[in-house]
């Protein structure tokens, strides 16, 4: 059998097989998009504003509609067009995820989402990421079992990302704004390549807290986009979750997603990102959640955990339980710097959220307007 390191420099383009699998699930490149009877037109945003589209989606079996009308109402996939190549980012942060939800992105969402993309027509669908440092990314997606999801659902590569020491080619040195702040002695950040030469990039991640930089949504995602030495840099643990955030925002500035959709089916409330330890708490929301906006989208992501805190019972608070539980979405250290950097819109009142079927959705607009 082939070891970790071997395995990590194969090729998962299998074109072949891929083909294969696509058509063995009836979508293959050359079949038609799927018909609708208008459910999945896209909505329409006004310039200069952000709408987040949530659909509730307490039935597994409802996910894809579920995905696909959170597209629609957050303006469509209209930008991916044939011919183009797009890069689908779950989260994989680690394999040891059997009986586990809420660690990484759920396969009926990932499937959803690629289901989605192909509806589209592009040339080249592309899922993948780089897992966290202590893993090997091609175990990681073959233990969490998303290859075979993302394989079967119609994806046409699954990129393991290498790690940069393994394949320095993989890898770009890049200078967003105040990358200085963090990154001076590296020359810059280490980002995939994959995602900035992908004609578009979707953004997948989780609903889940982060004991260091109080949540884990769109944002935060990407740090398993930049590589292992742009990691070491950060400030994870100074008691100080500014610093954290500061740096989060600053290596989202090397990125530009074309949607970003919030796997929020489960939520974990306490002991993320791992989600491996005692103080794990998870709770079901059921919602997806799309925007083009990823400040607009964090900012309810956060409102969602907020809300799940108030009625779940967490015998064992991480450290961010109390600045999560206590500070309103628009004051937390991720979107202030964020909006800084002007990464996206700059407030509540220009958003809409367009909600569908979600039961206490006025709830959470509340939530999410609070200052």
């Amino acid at each position: 059998m082939a070891g970790d390191d071997d395995l990590s420099r194969r090729s998962f383009l299998g074109a072949t097989s891929a083909a294969l699998l696509a058509a063995a699930s009836g979508c293959g490149a050359d079949d038609e998009p799927a018909r609708d009877d208008g459910r999945y037109a896209p909505v329409p945003v006004e310039p200069g504003r952000a709408a987040v589209g949530v659909v509730g989606a307490p039935d597994p079996t409802d996910v894809d509609h579920a995905v696909r009308r959170a597209i629609a109402l957050a303006g469509g996939l209209g930008a991916i067009g044939p011919g183009q190549t797009v890069f689908i980012k779950p989260n994989a942060v680690h394999g040891v995820t059997t009986g586990l939800p809420g660690i990484v992105t759920s396969h009926a969402v990932l499937a959803a989402v690629i289901r989605a993309v192909r509806s589209r027509r592009p040339a080249h669908i592309v899922v993948g990421d780089r897992s966290w440092r202590q893993s090997d990314s091609v175990s990681v997606f073959q233990l969490s079992g998303l290859e075979e999801t993302a394989l079967d659902a119609g994806a046409d590569e699954v990129y393991p990302a290498p790690r940069p020491s393994e394949d320095p080619s993989a890898w770009l040195l890049v200078q967003p704004p105040e990358w200085e702040e963090t990154w001076s002695a590296e020359g810059g950040v280490l980002v995939m390549k994959r995602i900035v030469e992908a004609d578009h990039f979707i953004d997948l991640p989780v609903c889940k807290n982060h004991r260091w930089a109080a949540f884990s949504l769109a944002m935060k995602n990407l740090i398993g986009a930049i590589g292992d030495d742009s990691r070491d840099p950060l400030h994870f643990n100074e008691g100080d979750p500014d610093r954290l955030s500061r740096d989060i925002a600053i290596l989202n500035g090397a990125f530009t997603p074309t949607l970003c959709i919030l796997d929020a089916l489960t939520a974990m409330v306490s002991g993320g990102p791992e989600g491996v330890l005692a103080d794990r708490v998870v709770t079901n929301p059921g919602l997806l959640a799309a925007s083009r906006d990823r400040v607009a989208l964090d900012a309810f992501g956060a409102a969602v955990l907020r809300r799940e805190l108030k009625s779940a019972a967490v015998p064992t608070p991480d450290p961010m339980f109390d600045i999560l539980n206590d500070t309103p979405s628009w004051l937390l250290p991720q979107i202030t710097h964020a909006i800084s950097l002007g990464l996206g819109i700059s407030g509540a009142e220009l958003v809409e959220l367009r909600f569908e079927g979600v039961p206490g959705a006025e709830a959470l607009e509340t939530l999410f307007r609070a200052t």
